[in-house]
């Protein structure tokens, strides 16, 4: 693989670090960096901090297979010695799954993907929940709601929001929703409002994203 300065790591975090918040999750990253001696450029400025940049943050709880960061370096070097030195020094809930190396000006991070899909392990007391919900998308021409924002709350209609929904042969929702610049749908707000839509009650057991677009 070529030596360069700038790689986009892509890796898994699996249940052992799924209730560590975004910051702290940024702080594992810099001490496993350090431990492994990777020499990271640093910004400029009163707190010089390393140059990672992380996709949109996992929210607590959920489990990931498509998760990236780009790593900017000070010296050059090599991807798959970076990928071992880094997989080397990281817990074991969180795995190295693939590394690109990126020359400028490449797109970044938050932009160079529209798309996350979810598997989505639901629970119901009602035995038809999942056909009320997939008749609710498919019969529903819009599905407002209300979605919170740094000016507020405001009603939004997210079923523009949502691109795949349907039920694999376990039962699991898979559900492919906007994560890009253009829109953000949490899966978990997806599937409330398609609850309330079907007039139903349901359970989040758990959320694992799976790939992005």
């Amino acid at each position: 693989m070529a030596t360069a300065e700038i790689f986009r790591v892509s890796y898994s975090r699996g249940d052992g670090v799924k209730f560590v918040s975004h910051l702290d999750f940024v702080k594992v990253f810099e001490r496993a960096l350090r431990r492994a001696c990777v020499d990271v450029a640093f910004s400029n400025g009163f707190n010089p901090r390393m140059e990672l940049v992380f996709g949109n943050p996992l929210p607590v709880g959920f489990t990931s297979d498509a998760e990236f960061v780009d790593i900017t370096l000070a010296t050059p070097m090599d991807g798959e010695t970076l990928a071992s030195k880094l997989a080397g020094e990281l817990p074991e809930s969180i795995k190295i799954n693939g590394i690109q190396a990126l020359e400028k000006p490449y797109v970044k991070i938050l932009a160079s993907f529209s798309k996350s899909v979810y598997r989505v392990t639901l629970e119901s007391q009602d035995p038809d929940f999942r056909e009320k919900l997939t008749d609710a998308y498919e019969k529903c021409d819009s599905l407002v709601t209300l979605k919170k924002s740094k000016s507020g709350e405001k009603e939004v209609d997210i079923k523009p929001l949502i691109y795949g929904f349907s039920f694999d042969g376990n039962g699991d929702l898979i559900i492919k929703t906007a994560s890009g610049p253009e829109g953000n749908l949490r899966p978990e707000l997806a599937v409330s409002t398609l609850a309330d839509a079907a007039d139903i009650r349901v359970t989040i057991i758990h959320v694992h994203k799976t790939a992005v677009e």
